[in-house]
């Protein structure tokens, strides 16, 4: 009787997150590029390090501008589509859990 209601309350709570897919899983890898942008971007200083500065500038610019959001548009559907794989069951508490790992990392790397 007691799991009945422990899987009920699991489906309820996945039911509420399925419809929210896209959001969820943008702001996760929104959040993961946010902890981790600094360490690409240093790997991109080192490698364009010794160009002339206008075109290290470039470089740098369109990283910046254009590397994050392929990053986020190409790594967002992966994540959703493994979040969408996770059964109803486990929804909800996947979701609830990845954004406890995400500000576990981002805490870890003296974001908050």
């Amino acid at each position: 009787m007691e799991t009945n209601f422990l899987t009920d309350f699991l489906v309820m709570l996945s039911g509420w997150v399925r419809p929210y897919m896209g959001e969820i899983g943008f702001a996760m890898m929104a959040t993961l590029l946010v902890i981790y942008g600094d360490d690409l971007t240093s790997i991109l200083k080192k490698q364009i390090g010794g160009l002339h500065f206008f075109l290290r500038l470039t470089v740098f610019i369109l990283f910046c501008a254009f590397g994050f959001a392929l990053l986020a548009n190409y790594l967002t559907p992966m994540l959703i589509d493994l979040l969408a794989s996770t059964g109803d069951v486990w929804l909800g508490v996947a979701v609830i859990g990845l954004f406890y790992i995400i500000g576990l990392l981002a805490q870890r790397r003296g974001a908050i």
